[in-house]
């Protein structure tokens, strides 16, 4: 059965080797940012606005077999704001969620075989392992709470947004990729020609809804109700 903890921790196995002091005090399975087992960067843009292009930085924490959690930081700032979060599970979970929730999801096949998502710092072989037995056939669903039109406010202004990922040649502008790999001393291409043993998978419907031209957004409804602790049982919501 498919185990993201599982098989994390043979990767990681292998890693401790490589760099025990920044692997050995992060226990799998850790509820909480000091419990990240994954140090992900990757592309994503904001839901019905392919221009709008975020490098984002996911530290991830192993929840259940079959899903992480990730706090979400951007590489544009510094200090870097707290952008987001995403919520990462498996192909066989992802299959249970009826077609309304999907429509929340993208899928990371080609995040992967494309070289667009990385590991800085790992050891290419652990990077290889992780990449191809753990998050190939995942799912993500992923909110930024620091909204790409006003990355550069002082505050989080704003209804958080729904992120989309990447999944074809020629969709995120060539430079922004050259950004990121100047910035943590990668080559895409490269990783890419690494990971061409690894298969793109069939995408289960419902994910990736902008290839239909769907775009779904954050709003605010306001509702008037009891403002009484505990409310009225019987007190009418007003619309």
């Amino acid at each position: 059965m498919f185990s993201f903890k599982s098989t994390l921790c043979a990767a990681a196995a292998t890693a401790l080797a490589f760099a025990p002091q920044v692997l050995a005090t992060r226990p799998f399975g850790h509820y909480g940012p000091e419990g990240a087992v994954l140090f992900l960067n990757g592309f994503h843009f904001v839901s019905g606005h392919s221009d709008q292009e975020v490098s984002a930085n996911h530290y991830c924490v192993i929840v259940r077999d079959d899903m992480l959690q990730c706090v979400i930081y951007n590489t544009a700032t510094t200090p870097a704001h707290l952008a987001g979060i995403e919520y990462i599970i498996s192909r066989s979970a992802f299959e249970t969620l009826d077609y309304e929730e999907r429509q929340l999801w993208h899928s990371h096949s080609y995040e992967i075989t494309s070289g667009y998502l990385i590991e800085p710092n790992l050891p290419d072989s652990v990077d290889h392992t992780i990449m191809k037995d753990v998050l190939v056939e995942t799912y993500g669903k992923t909110f930024h709470t620091w909204r790409y039109d006003q990355q550069n406010a002082t505050y989080p202004i704003g209804i958080p947004e729904l992120m989309m990922g990447y999944t074809g040649d020629d969709q995120i502008t060539p430079d922004f990729v050259t950004q990121r790999d100047q910035m943590f001393g990668v080559n895409t291409t490269a990783i890419r020609e690494s990971r061409s043993d690894i298969p793109a998978q069939e995408i289960v419907a419902g994910a990736d809804s902008w290839k239909y031209g769907y775009v779904l957004e954050v709003g605010l409804i306001n509702k008037t109700s009891s403002t009484e602790f505990p409310p009225k049982k019987n007190s009418v919501l007003i619309r």
